[in-house]
C-alpha cells in the first residue's frame, strides 16, 4: 500500500503493507513469510498510522533480522527519530516504524527519500 502522508520522493521507496487473515490461518507464520519475502526482495516497509498488538509483535520479530528505525511523518516529510523510541513517542499518530529491505542502509534510505 502507498501512504498518502509521504512525499513523492519517499513514496517511490517505502510501502506500508497490510495483511489480514481469517482466524483459522492466523498465527501460522503467513504474514511473517509475506513480509520477509518483500524485505528479502529489497522492499523497504513502513507502518501505517496504527498497528494491532499482533502486527507490532511481527515488526519486532522482523526487526531482529532487518535494520529498523522510527520516523516522524509530518507535512509529507520524514524525520529520523532513531532505532528506538519511548512508548509515548512510538504511539503518536505521526510516528512510524520502518524496516529496510535487503541491500538497503540507513544512509541510502535517507538519500533516496530526503529523510532529515
Amino acid at each position: 500500500n502507498r501512504l498518502v502522508e509521504l512525499n513523492r520522493q519517499a513514496d517511490r521507496h517505502l510501502r506500508a503493507p497490510h495483511s489480514r487473515y481469517a482466524p483459522a490461518y492466523q498465527r501460522r507464520g503467513l504474514a511473517t513469510a509475506v513480509y520477509r519475502w518483500a524485505l528479502d526482495g529489497g522492499m523497504c516497509l513502513i507502518t501505517g498510522a496504527r498497528q494491532s498488538p499482533g502486527a507490532h509483535a511481527l515488526w519486532d520479530r522482523l526487526a531482529c533480522e532487518h535494520l529498523s528505525g522510527y520516523v516522524r511523518v509530518q507535512d509529507k516529510a520524514l524525520t529520523y527519530l532513531g532505532p528506538a523510541v519511548s512508548p509515548p513517542v512510538r504511539d503518536a499518530l505521526q510516528t512510524r516504524r520502518f524496516l529496510l529491505g535487503r541491500r538497503w542502509t540507513l544512509a541510502r534510505l535517507q538519500a533516496a527519500t530526503g529523510m532529515r
